[in-house]
Parts: structure tokens; C-alpha cells; sequence
């Protein structure tokens, strides 16, 4: 993942540096997503990081960005709807039990990034742009918002769109702590 430089990357604009390794942490992280039908109610729902990384170099650029979240968590409110997701026809849950979100290619903006990724769900793969937003930075935690459009066509759910809106609006709250530093042997 090759992210480009704006000028001022994000870390000359901080004051704590984004380099180094950070891991999720899946109790203060949460993925939310909504969806339309044709009848123009509103779904909205949530599932939990399970685990994700992220690597950054001294100029600000994306190495690595990934989170994995829990197909088995998920909650819109309406238990019924949730075991449908569940089923094979949508998410597959037995099969495929993680949702993994993983950056292929990121650039640097003011306030955090911007990233070409792909969704990979019940064995299928999707792209999807999105933006990522630092919304609190301290020298051991990083906070992002994250969010994007996936068009959920090409992971294969089978779902009429008057019944499931072909676009889904995601949105994740992440945290991620710094990785300790490796010690040497």
C-alpha cells in the first residue's frame, strides 16, 4: 500500500508521531453499517471488531490497515433479521464467520486518509473507497472514524434490492493502540 504525500503529511501536522504498528482494540471499536430498500425504510445495524492492525511509516503512509469484524455479532435491533444475516444466503456465518476489511492503497490527507480497500465476506471480495478520519491522537491511542459505500452486489448475497438496497453505507469508530516496541534477544 503506497500512500502518497500531501505536503504537510499528518505526521509533520501532530505533535506525536503516527509511526510504528498499532492493534485494535475490539472492546472500544464497533463497525456500524445501513442499508435503503425500495420502500425507503432505513436498516441500520452494527458488528464487532474482532482484531485489525495498522502500520505506519515516519512520512504518515498506510503499510498495513486491516480489521476483521464478527459475522456472528451482528445486531440491527430486530433478532429475526439478524439469524437471516446470518444464513447462508446472506453473510454465511458458519462458513465465513469474520468480515475482514483490508486497505490496498492509501493517501495521506489533512486529517488522516484516503483508501482504495476490499471487503472480503462470505468467501467473496468487493471494493470499497473510504475515508478515515483521526478524530483523537495520543502517543499510545489513535481514534479513527472510518467510512465508505460498499456495493454489496459483488460478494454474492442473495437478497432482491426492493427487499435489501443494493448499497450499504458503513461506518466504523476504531481505536488502536501502539504495539509495544520488539525487544531485542
Amino acid at each position: 500500500m503506497n500512500a502518497q504525500s500531501s505536503p504537510q503529511s499528518v505526521t509533520t501536522q501532530r505533535r506525536t508521531p503516527l509511526a510504528g504498528r498499532w492493534s485494535v482494540v475490539g472492546e472500544l471499536s464497533v463497525g456500524r453499517f445501513q442499508v435503503r430498500d425500495k420502500l425507503v425504510a432505513t436498516t441500520r445495524g452494527s458488528m464487532p471488531v474482532e482484531r485489525g492492525a495498522v502500520s505506519v511509516s515516519t512520512q504518515g503512509e498506510l503499510g498495513e490497515a486491516w480489521v476483521d469484524l464478527s459475522v456472528a455479532g451482528i445486531a440491527t435491533g430486530n433478532e429475526h433479521r439478524d439469524s437471516h444475516l446470518r444464513e447462508q444466503r446472506f453473510l454465511d456465518a458458519t462458513t465465513h464467520p469474520t468480515v475482514r476489511v483490508a486497505v490496498r492503497e492509501a493517501t495521506v490527507t489533512s486529517d488522516g486518509w484516503t483508501a482504495a480497500a476490499v471487503v472480503h465476506a462470505r468467501g467473496s471480495e468487493a471494493p470499497v473507497d473510504l475515508t478515515a478520519e483521526i478524530v483523537a491522537l495520543s502517543s499510545d491511542e489513535i481514534r479513527l472514524r472510518v467510512s465508505g459505500r460498499l456495493d454489496r452486489m459483488p460478494l454474492g448475497i442473495k437478497a432482491p434490492t426492493f427487499i435489501v438496497g443494493r448499497f450499504l453505507d458503513l461506518e466504523a469508530d476504531l481505536t488502536f493502540r501502539r504495539d509495544p516496541a520488539p525487544t531485542e534477544p
